[in-house]
């Protein structure tokens, strides 16, 4: 009877395993589909695998080391979005550095990154485009993360290394909205996402 139930047991646990699905796999599965449908049918429950993250100053962060929640933001120079909430994104690091792992992937190399370097908060690991990393305007790959959204986007990781949401864009200072109100939504904004694992 012994023998009967650890077998089932192994089988049950197998099973489990075998449906568990995997960001990178998910995501390269659901080619063509809309932004939306990969957000909601693709990443969203799937699990981050181990990265190896290199980071601006050459300390390497491995994933499977964090043991706190997550959030991987992708950044471009380029985009102005991803530089406007950096003040919001600073008070909200400022807040729960703690509790959450902040990580920002670059869709550019090192030497580009600079002016997010002095603008960051320090307890944000940045994480340029190395030489292997493939990197297309609409298409990133950063030591194996892909990602295959706009900027910004922010991915939340659970502790047990699963995707929980995505936040797509933000806010930024226009002839109706001003930096002020800007900076409160892209707070406000934020701190909603990232509660979803803090509770």
């Amino acid at each position: 009877m012994k023998r009967l139930l650890s077998f089932l047991l192994i089988i049950l646990v197998t099973s489990v395993f075998a449906q568990k699905k995997y960001y990178n796999q998910a995501v390269n599965s659901c080619a063509g589909k809309s932004s939306d449908e990969l957000i909601d049918k693709c990443i969203k429950d799937s699990y981050l695998l181990n990265y190896d993250f290199t980071t601006d100053e050459s300390k390497v962060i491995s994933t499977k080391d964090i043991k706190r929640p997550i959030v991987i933001l992708a950044a471009a120079g380029w985009s102005a979005p991803c530089i406007g909430q950096i003040p919001a994104l600073n008070e909200i690091v400022d807040i729960y550095h703690n509790d959450i792992q902040f990580i920002m992937i670059f869709w550019d190399k090192k030497g580009k990154i600079e002016r997010f370097k002095s603008k960051v908060d320090s307890r944000v690991l940045l994480v340029p485009a190395g030489d292997s990393d493939k990197v297309e305007k609409g298409n990133l790959d950063i030591s194996g993360f892909v990602h295959k959204l706009d900027y910004p986007t922010a991915y939340l990781i659970d502790k047990t290394k699963k995707f929980v949401d995505v936040k797509r864009g933000a806010v930024i200072p226009s002839k109706t909205v001003t930096r002020e109100e800007a900076n409160e939504t892209n707070a406000s904004d934020l701190e909603a996402f990232i509660q979803q694992v803090l509770k």
